[in-house]
C-alpha cells in the first residue's frame, strides 16, 4: 500500500514537471492582438476661389466617382464615393504611387517615404511603419497636397490632405 501511494505521488510530480514548462512557454501575446494594419490615410478637400472676397474657400470633398489604383499593381484600391482613403505603402520600396480617377479626370500621386521595421516579438514578427518625406502629384484636377502627419504607424489619423480644384 505504501509503495502504491509513493508511485501515485511520483506520477503526479512527473506530470507537474512535464506540464510546468508548457505553461511557462505560453507568452502573453497581447502585442499580436494590437492593430497590425499600417496604411496612409488620405483626406480629400476641394478649393473654390471666391472672387468677391478674393480668397479661397476650402471644404470637404466627396467626389461623385473615384477609383484609386496602385502603380505597378493592377488591382483597384478604392471604387466609389469616399472622402477618406487608406492606402498601403510599399514595404520593400521607398516610393509608392497611386492613380486617382476622380470625376472623369486622372491624377498621379507619388509618395516618397522611409520604411521602418518595428519588431513586435518572436511570435508576432514585425510591422513596417513609414515616415513620409515628400508627396508630389500631377495637376489635372489636384491643386495641392499637404503632409499633415508624416509618421505612418498603426494608428488611424489623416497623414496627407489632397486639395482638388472646383469643377467648372
Amino acid at each position: 500500500m505504501k509503495l502504491l501511494n509513493t508511485y501515485s505521488r511520483m506520477r503526479k510530480l512527473l506530470i507537474l514537471l512535464v506540464a510546468l514548462p508548457v505553461f511557462w512557454a505560453c507568452n502573453n501575446d497581447s502585442e499580436c492582438r494590437q492593430e497590425r494594419y499600417v496604411a496612409m490615410e488620405v483626406k480629400l478637400f476641394q478649393t473654390k476661389f471666391d472672387a468677391e472676397e478674393e480668397t479661397y474657400i476650402v471644404s470637404n470633398f466627396m467626389p461623385d466617382s473615384i477609383s484609386v489604383y496602385g502603380v505597378g499593381n493592377d488591382s483597384i484600391l478604392y471604387n466609389g464615393g469616399i472622402e477618406k482613403i487608406k492606402l498601403p505603402l510599399r514595404k520593400t520600396e521607398n516610393l509608392s504611387q497611386y492613380v486617382f480617377y476622380v470625376n472623369g479626370r486622372y491624377d498621379t500621386i507619388k509618395v516618397l517615404h522611409e520604411n521602418i521595421d518595428n519588431y513586435l516579438s518572436m511570435e508576432c514578427g514585425c510591422v513596417v511603419f513609414a515616415n513620409i518625406n515628400e508627396v508630389t502629384h500631377t495637376n489635372n484636377a489636384i491643386d495641392s497636397a499637404i503632409i499633415r502627419v508624416p509618421e505612418v504607424i498603426n494608428v488611424s489619423t489623416t497623414h496627407v490632405e489632397i486639395y482638388y480644384r472646383e469643377d467648372k
